[in-house]
């Protein structure tokens, strides 16, 4: 018999989602500082999709098996590290330059249609969760629609599997409420929905395999960021032209019509790494746990404690000089150095950057044999 369970309980990852929810409906009732609103809700999507990236299973009492919950998820190489900075300056530069001559009505539509395309399929898997654990997978089994599209065109070919089962209908035609609701109104919360369902999957979507490559990632979009908020206006233009959910808005004065934004990419990159040190905790602690609920996460605490550090930097140093600043400036070396300081206070530093993320099971016996080898 295998039994799946969440790494932690599940009530803290309720409590944080009802954390959004409170912040937002308090935030539309009256006028609420940014700065609450940004730190709440920047570190609660982090929470939420580091402990939803996987879960953890016991089979046959005597082996656990992490199981992620995407079944979609790329593992990042060095070489996409190294790359990814370069890739994202050519899509910011190139939006950039659409926005200075192009009508800024026809890409907002072009840009908003694809983001809402996506977003339908972001947000019905967010409400999966929920749903799944009130109705026990009971829809799950039910299929609806479980079929093959072959397309042959000159310079496309391809076959589409579409495998959708109840459960999956019934929270996408539930994502249908915010998508329409976006739509008609730009509504800053149905914005934010899909901000918090792109952060969410994003980072259960991008996997880290070792800290090698994810702090190549890091400081490679720490000076990414910084060239392109503090060299340029490239970064700051683009923020403010692109009309579509891909930013977290943040009003804090209704009648003057003022509003704090985050970009998603300060939610999702650093929340991979953060999911990377949760994952380093699970691997280091499954082979000697016997209780799933009993696995301490040190260096997730650590590097979340770090997270939030630089968020709230991020915000302090904002107000002060009164101009945007680029957030992974504060919140990589927040994420990555907090890691190595824990790492050099338990002097496992060359065991850190040997570490390799695994999905493989850890059984009973492998977990003794190690011990006793330590």
């Amino acid at each position: 018999m295998t039994t799946v369970k969440s790494i932690i309980r599940p009530e803290r990852v309720v409590f944080a989602s009802l954390l959004i929810i409170l912040v937002h409906v308090v935030a539309s009732l009256m006028n609420t500082p940014a700065s609450i609103q940004l730190i709440l809700n920047s570190v609660t999507c982090v929470y939420i999709g580091c402990f939803l990236t996987f879960r953890v299973e016991r089979k046959h009492n005597e082996e656990f098996h992490k199981r992620s919950l995407s079944e979609d998820a790329e593992t990042m190489t060095s070489k996409d590290a190294f790359q990814f900075p370069l890739y994202g300056s050519l899509v910011l530069f190139g939006i950039y330059v659409l926005y200075k001559f192009l009508p800024k009505e026809y890409l907002s539509f072009i840009f908003t249609s694809h983001f809402m395309f996506i977003g339908i399929f972001c947000v019905g898997a967010v409400f999966e969760i929920p749903f799944s654990a009130v109705f026990q997978d009971k829809y799950e089994k039910v299929n609806v629609i479980k079929r093959k599209i072959n397309i042959n065109l000159p310079l496309l070919k391809k076959e589409i599997d579409l495998d959708f089962n109840l459960q999956q209908i019934i929270c996408i035609a539930l994502a249908l409420i915010p998508t329409v609701s976006y739509i008609l109104s730009r509504n800053w919360i149905a914005n934010n929905i899909f901000g918090i369902a792109f952060s969410v999957m994003g980072i259960n979507n991008l996997v880290l395999p070792n800290f090698k490559v994810g702090y190549i990632l890091m400081w490679g979009l720490f000076f990414y960021d910084i060239f392109w908020v503090y060299g340029t206006d490239v970064m700051v233009t683009v923020a403010k032209s692109f009309d579509a959910p891909i930013k977290l808005i943040f009003p804090f004065d209704w009648e003057n019509n003022k509003h704090s934004m985050l970009g998603l990419g300060d939610i999702v990159i650093p929340g991979v790494f953060v999911a990377l040190a949760l994952k380093y905790d699970i691997d280091q602690q499954l082979k000697k746990a016997i209780n799933i609920h009993a696995v301490k996460t040190p260096y997730f605490n650590w590097c979340f404690g770090g997270y939030i550090a630089g968020i709230i930097t991020t915000f302090v140093v904002m107000v002060v000089f009164n101009h945007p600043q680029p957030a992974l400036l504060f919140l990589v070396p927040g994420c990555t150095i907090s890691v190595l300081i824990k790492a050099l206070l338990d002097g496992k530093l060359k065991e850190l950057f040997l570490y390799e993320e695994s999905e493989k099971g850890i059984s009973n016996t492998q977990a003794v044999q190690e011990q006793k080898a330590d």
